[in-house]
């Protein structure tokens, strides 16, 4: 049989029975295909219908819902990026992805949340309008402003300090990033001597669950007038690296030594690395 008397059977059997058919994969794809390409508006429409209303437990039920559902979003999103002046394709694609998004939250939801809607057809071509709007929600960005010429701008006070020097916001992720490339380049030098490139192995192997340990102060006096209980900070133990080690804790505060004076002269030579920005 033809593929198109197939695609057209399939379709009739959805319809009519209201439920998607059990098709082969491959009869499946030029379905889907069919669909998305090169079926009217009205016939996306009515199928997309029957499988959000009556088979949306089916397991192709998404698939099928989608690709009659995405042209329909394609073209409410062009029609939204019209609108500008001068539309960008940046623009279409947020969006496109703002009226796709919202159409999958309907299908999972299942259920029409307004009944003022003519139908179904309203009421998905609503859903498509509303998440076209999700552009103008973005929020990544709302901390910017635009100016002509960056050397008129004075700066606020924000983000300066009293003695007026400015501090830079740190972006804490970088900061993970580069401390990670950095341990990793630290704990692999291979001009270390051999029993302090050991000990670097063996801490990157332990990890910071079983290398580090908590600063330990003394009992004596008020912990809370500790300068150096504020903002504690975790320590290598000597104790745990030498027992993985099968050693000394003299022989792995020598080598830690050896190994600090070794990887400042090479990454922090200069003494800058670990300065505020």
């Amino acid at each position: 049989m033809h593929p198109a008397n197939d695609v057209a059977a399939a379709v009739d059997a959805v319809l009519t029975n209201k439920k998607i058919p059990d098709l082969e994969p491959h009869e499946m794809a030029v379905l889907f295909h069919s669909m998305f390409h090169t079926a009217s508006a009205s016939l996306r429409m009515q199928v997309a219908e029957v499988v959000f209303r009556y088979d949306r437990m089916h397991r192709h039920s998404l698939d099928l819902f989608l690709v009659c559902v995405l042209p329909l979003a394609e073209r409410a999103a062009r029609r939204r990026a019209a609108r500008f002046v001068c539309p960008s394709e940046w623009r279409f694609e947020a969006m496109y992805d703002g009226a796709v998004s919202q159409a999958i939250e309907m299908f999972q939801r299942g259920e029409m949340r307004s009944t003022t809607d003519h139908g179904f057809r309203g009421y998905l071509l609503r859903t498509l309008a509303h998440g076209t709007l999700r552009y103008f929600m973005r929020e990544e960005n709302l901390s910017i402003s635009s100016v002509t010429d960056i050397q008129t701008v004075r700066p606020s006070g924000r983000g300066h300090s009293l003695t007026g020097r400015r501090r830079i916001a740190r972006n804490n992720v970088e900061d993970q990033m580069i401390t990670k490339e950095l341990l990793r380049q630290v704990t692999s030098f291979r001009q270390l001597p051999d029993g302090p490139r050991a000990t670097m192995e063996c801490i990157a192997e332990l990890g910071p669950d079983s290398a580090l340990k908590e600063h330990a102060f003394t009992a004596s006096g008020d912990p809370d007038n500790w300068k150096r209980e504020r903002g504690r900070r975790p320590i290598l133990d000597p104790i745990a690296i030498a027992k993985a080690m099968k050693t000394d804790r003299r022989a792995v505060h020598c080598h830690l030594r050896q190994a600090r004076l070794i990887l400042r002269e090479a990454f922090n030579a200069d003494g800058k690395l670990f300065q505020h920005r």
